[in-house]
């Protein structure tokens, strides 16, 4: 009998600890849905930037650049931070001679086999009325510090864009390959209509850059567009961003030149297919926005972006692979929320139980915004709705 009364006790206790720890999560966390977590960050906090570029691996969230004003003072940096994801910390590793010049949206990754990372391509400031894209591509050892990787003709080619969009696919050990499509190759006035201002290849990078010549047809041209790898699926997602006016051919900017379409590139087959252009109902039209792959409930999750008309937004919607329909969810989550941004250092990962994406500063509108340099996290729960 009082082994039976003890288990009793013990068995309550446990019940209450759980309830305890209910209580403290956001309540769309105990429905299973995404919620989101503020991060309390300590170490050399980076100052506020957007535009910037970043890359993931095994716990440590690197950033470099960006530009640290708007329109007319958007004048690029070369800050270079890592986060320790499991101490919340940051370290400034911007005392690293010979890396490369301040600039925005170059393309950032992680080499797995050697941890090293490559940063290439990038900008300046539009609006100046030159042209002042990067073209070069450099690789920091935390050893050996910053070198330049020497380049071909056809490579510096290639790496002439600027573009948050590369994803990041590991064959094997010591295989780790780098992909980018399309973005921006000028910052003359204009540039999205130009000949020459938007990159329309996908190319991938191994030893030095190399084109992919698909088996279909590629989306149209565009920038600040977001590019995902599903390992599951051996499959790259591209989704919106803004594009030339090859369709109504007046050399102006509309709303039209923002896209809301959903490709797939088949990496086993090079092929690209179009999973829907833009659905009455769906997120729409829009640029910056943050895709994040879920392989275990076959769903593409999308977060935030802005508009043609300026909105900054931070909604939350899911794309069922199965169904082929979107479904916005934040209007049901609960609890604190990032203001609305655009620009923002981010990275994506998988956990034992979620998905997870994590964003850090950015800017809350084009012109006349405020910077930021908090950080947040979506929780993505794999029993999610």
């Amino acid at each position: 009998m009082q082994g039976r009364v003890q288990r009793r006790i013990i068995l309550l206790a446990v019940f209450t600890l759980v309830l305890a720890f209910a209580g403290d999560r956001p309540a769309a966390a105990q429905s299973g849905l995404p919620y989101w977590t503020e991060i309390v960050q300590g170490g050399a906090v980076p100052a506020p930037a957007w535009d910037g570029a970043s890359a993931y691996h095994q716990g440590l969230f690197y950033v470099f650049g960006g530009l640290n004003g708007t329109y007319p003072n958007d004048e690029p940096v070369a800050h270079f931070s890592v986060f320790d994801v499991a101490t919340s910390t940051w370290s400034d590793l911007s005392h690293h001679p010979g890396g490369p010049s301040a600039r925005a949206e170059a393309m950032m990754w992680c080499v797995a086999e050697d941890d090293a990372l490559i940063v290439s391509g990038g900008r300046g400031p539009f609006r100046r009325g030159l042209d002042l894209t990067h073209q070069d591509t450099f690789r920091f050892d935390p050893v050996q510090g910053w070198s330049e990787i020497a380049q071909n003709e056809a490579e510096i080619g290639r790496a002439n864009r600027s573009t948050e969009a590369v994803a990041v696919r590991k064959k094997g050990t010591h295989k780790t390959v780098a992909y980018a499509f399309s973005g921006s190759s000028s910052t003359l006035p204009a540039f999205v209509n130009r000949p020459d201002g938007l990159q329309h290849n996908l190319v991938r990078y191994k030893n030095g850059w190399k084109e992919v010549t698909p088996g279909s047809s590629a989306p149209r041209a565009r920038a600040h567009h977001p590019l995902i790898y599903a390992e599951g699926w051996n499959a790259l997602f591209v989704y919106g961003g803004y594009t030339n006016d090859a369709v109504n051919g007046t050399g102006l900017f509309t709303p039209e030149n923002y896209l809301g379409d959903l490709w797939r590139f088949d990496l086993e087959t090079e092929t690209w297919g179009q999973i829907v252009f833009t659905e009455a109902g769906g997120p729409g039209h829009r640029d910056n926005a943050k895709l994040i792959a879920d392989e275990h409930n076959g769903r593409i999750w999308l977060f935030g972006g802005s508009q043609f008309d300026g909105t900054t937004l931070s909604d939350v919607w899911f794309f069922d692979l199965q169904t082929r329909t979107w479904t916005r969810v934040d209007t049901a989550m609960t609890g604190p929320a990032p203001a609305p941004r655009f620009g923002q250092f981010y990275f994506t990962r998988e956990t034992d139980t979620a998905y997870e994406l994590y964003l850090f500063g950015g800017a809350t509108a084009e012109f006349a915004p405020v910077l930021l340099n908090d950080m947040w996290r979506l929780t993505i729960p794999f029993n999610g709705n």
